[in-house]
């Protein structure tokens, strides 16, 4: 992509293609692509959307760091236009003129009292009144489709009713520079020397043959906790931020160290590993600045000195924390760091699927996705691909080098409609596990839910990861597009959309099971679309569903932190079990198949998925370097595992010949073989 209006189009056609119906929607649509990136680039953890829009007042959502104290308030400027706009000092101040009415009046006086109980303005503004105490500083963040103006010199700060605040414009441009980075994150520049008034003592840790330089160096505890004050979650890279999110309570053992044997911590703690992509060094090898600094390991430790500090009110003077620092900084730093977080953490208790975003579920997926075409819908000539974005920013990348008739043809094959991404994929499936109040709980929460659930079973058999899977997952997604779409348009909408169609399409899934019959997803495959006996059934639940979570017990108001909850689903669950407050019709009931018949295709595909993986073998295994077989045959013979007639075998192809395919199974047996008795897997 060469320019922001260039982004800023594809921006934008990606909007009008999903939310043709209203300005409203799409507002919401630009939102949740907004945060996406904030996500990404760690300047949020997560967020809930609650918009409130009346004369002097609005906002868009909030989210609220516990162990920081710190509130991010969410408004949205977004304007509907083919040409970008510019975001001027006036626009800017009238948008924090009306996010700071809501939040006084929230917080000072009752202003919830005069909403209406189910509506998303209750619930953020109850939210602000009844946790007023438990934050002190609010980040006003304004996300904008339109360009930042060049004379904006500086941004407003100060303090709002007792509390400290802060302002944070993120403009179409920042947006850019992200989409364009190689590493998908803002540019963050630490100036140690300058601004903190600190240096990191170092020690140069490698040798002149290696690709990246390393450090050894040791931080103080004060520095450490200062940093992660200052920058929070954009110091963690992202699989240990995922990782950190749900254990945000103090680690026991460092806080009892910190308070009770401070100049033993650096005997004790583990340290940190981390990575940069530019240190600048003094004359004393000392490290003043840091380029992209990122803990891959010890986002614990350091979240437990700033957290120790705050809550206990010790000194961490006497605390210091060994470090290694990996300076990487090529185009292979989204495949290292990843890895160096992975082998980093082997020693704590951080499971595979804390690290399932890098997962070859993922590049499995990617390969279908580019490979499998999707039947042209009645009435079209032409069949299309969904394109699944395994990294932020592909569907793009893929166009740039493309010529621009090239690339509308790519678009043709390619609707940006059917581009979907890691955390997309979570919520549209996760549904289908019944797991609504997860899906609730946010991209990033529901996204290590899905790593859980995929894991063990990619590890048992990732031959039910096939083209029938990909397939359904399409077809899931089709349903889940058209209910969030439908949903909008209801007469008795009036907030709460992504609760609702999450609870709708696990309550469809859940009442299925227990009738044991299943949604022909295939017929939806090839019809590229959701019939209408099908829309008309999940208007029906979806009414059922907006009745019910608005109906919050009496310790529930807030409609969206009720969704969130266990319980919500297993009352549901009792509804659904004990009561016929909901059933289905026949009609949509004569549509549907049954378990059996599911089992049956689902066995067939996976056949299909194991001749498939032995054909991808096959042809990696004749694309293996002479040296690669050398190396083989010389390990099976010292740990003697191979006999005779396995190492004329596994000669046959290094000398030039043509194995039959009797042969060539039998070859791929032995290096499996090895390769399950402990020799480093060739196919890497």
């Amino acid at each position: 992509m060469n320019s922001v209006e260039e982004f800023y189009n594809d921006l934008m056609q990606q909007i009008y293609v999903s939310a043709d119906i209203g300005e409203d929607f799409k507002v919401s649509q630009f939102f949740d692509k907004t945060m996406e990136y904030l996500l990404e680039d760690g300047t949020v953890a997560d967020y809930t959307y609650l918009p409130y829009k009346k004369t002097g007042m609005r906002v868009d959502g909030y989210e609220l760091i516990e162990d920081r104290e710190i509130l991010n308030l969410f408004i949205c400027d977004f304007e509907d236009d083919k040409e970008m706009g510019t975001l001027t000092k006036s626009d800017i101040d009238l948008g924090i003129k009306r996010i700071t009415k809501f939040f006084t009046q929230s917080i000072e006086k009752r202003f919830y009292e005069s909403l209406e109980e189910t509506s998303p303005g209750y619930a953020i503004a109850y939210f602000l009144y009844t946790n007023n105490e438990r934050f002190h500083t609010v980040n006003i963040i304004l996300v904008s489709n339109r360009q930042l103006s060049k004379l904006v010199k500086k941004l407003p700060s100060g303090q709002l009713e007792n509390y400290k605040v802060t302002y944070d414009i993120w403009d179409i441009n920042r947006f850019f520079e992200i989409e364009t980075s190689k590493n998908k994150k803002e540019t963050l520049v630490i100036d140690l020397e300058n601004e903190l008034n600190a240096v990191i003592p170092s020690l140069p840790a490698h040798i002149s043959a290696s690709p990246y330089p390393s450090y050894l160096s040791v931080v103080s505890g004060e520095l450490l906790a200062q940093l992660y004050e200052e920058y929070g979650s954009k110091l963690l890279e992202s699989n240990v931020r995922s990782f950190l999110q749900f254990r945000a309570k103090i680690n026991k053992g460092i806080r009892k160290t910190i308070n009770e044997e401070p100049s033993m911590f650096f005997a004790y703690n583990n340290g940190i590993t981390a990575t940069a992509e530019e240190v600048v060094l003094n004359e004393k090898n000392e490290i003043i600045s840091m380029k992209n600094f990122q803990i891959v390991n010890g986002g614990q430790t350091t979240a437990s000195l700033f957290n120790t500090k705050k809550v206990d009110k010790v000194d961490l003077a006497d605390i210091f924390v060994q470090m290694k620092l990996t300076v990487i900084n090529d185009e292979k730093v989204n495949g290292i760091v990843p890895n160096i977080a992975k082998y980093a953490n082997t020693q704590n208790k951080v499971s595979d699927a804390d690290f399932f975003s890098n997962d070859i579920y993922h590049i499995r997926m990617e390969e279908k996705s580019r490979r499998i075409w999707a039947p042209a819908k009645e009435g079209e000539m032409k069949g299309t691909k969904w394109f699944y974005e395994r990294a932020r920013g592909q569907y793009l990348e893929v166009q740039s080098k493309l010529t621009d008739a090239k690339k509308r043809e790519f678009k043709v094959a390619h609707p940006k409609a059917q581009m979907f991404s890691k955390t997309d994929l979570a919520k549209y499936l996760m549904v289908w596990e019944n797991k609504p109040h997860i899906v609730s709980r946010g991209a990033q929460k529901n996204f290590k839910a899905f790593g859980e659930i995929i894991v063990p079973i990619w590890n048992k058999s990732d031959q039910k990861f096939n083209d029938m899977y990909f397939k359904h997952t399409v077809a899931k997604i089709i349903i889940f597009k058209t209910c969030d779409y439908m949903i909008f348009r209801e007469p008795w909408y009036g907030g709460y959309k992504a609760n609702v169609v999450a609870y709708t399409l696990s309550t469809l899934s859940y009442i299925l099971e227990k009738k044991k019959k299943s949604i022909n997803f295939t017929e939806i495959w090839k019809r590229q679309e959701v019939p209408a006996y099908f829309i008309r059934e999940l208007k029906h639940i979806s009414k059922f569903i907006n009745d019910y979570i608005t109906n919050t017990p009496e310790n529930f108001t807030n409609v969206s932190e009720w969704c969130k909850k266990d319980v919500c689903w297993t009352k549901l669950k009792d509804i659904l079990d004990h009561t016929d407050q909901l059933t289905l019709s026949d009609e949509f009931l004569d549509h549907m198949i049954t378990k059996e018949e599911m089992k049956q295709e689902a066995k067939d595909a996976e056949e299909d998925q194991n001749i498939e993986n032995a054909m991808e073998l096959l042809k990696k295994m004749y694309k293996l370097s002479p040296d690669t077989w050398k190396e083989m045959i010389q390990w099976g013979i010292e740990k003697n595992l191979l006999a005779q007639n396995q190492i004329q075998f596994l000669n046959l192809i290094p000398r030039g010949k043509y194995p039959s395919d009797k042969q060539s199974k039998k070859i791929l047996e032995i290096i499996l073989y090895l390769e399950d008795e402990g020799m480093k897997s060739v196919w890497e």
